[in-house]
């Protein structure tokens, strides 16, 4: 179990280095704050784009934008059996 759980965090980490965060924009930043939720959204808006380059939120909004879905990642990164135990353990 110990190296599912490996594999998955390698895969996860993967799937967030295809952004380049020096890249992020202040429309997708302002995109992902208008998702955003209270308290969520009043917590992060005052932080600005470039101290919340980092939220992996924020990195995974992005990515979703370039029709890049960690579960598609997952799904096509994991074995049948990685991914089934980390879809029954989310």
């Amino acid at each position: 179990m110990e190296d599912i759980l490996i594999k998955i965090g390698k895969v996860t980490t993967d799937y967030y280095r295809q952004l380049n965060q020096d890249e992020l924009t202040e429309r997708e930043f302002n995109l992902w704050i208008e998702s955003l939720e209270e308290p969520m959204k009043s917590s992060f808006k005052p932080h600005g784009l470039d101290k919340c380059k980092k939220v992996l939120n924020f990195q995974r909004f992005v990515l979703e934008l370039q029709d890049k879905s960690l579960e598609e990642y997952l799904k096509t990164n994991l074995t049948e059996e990685e991914y089934s135990y980390y879809s029954g353990n989310k």
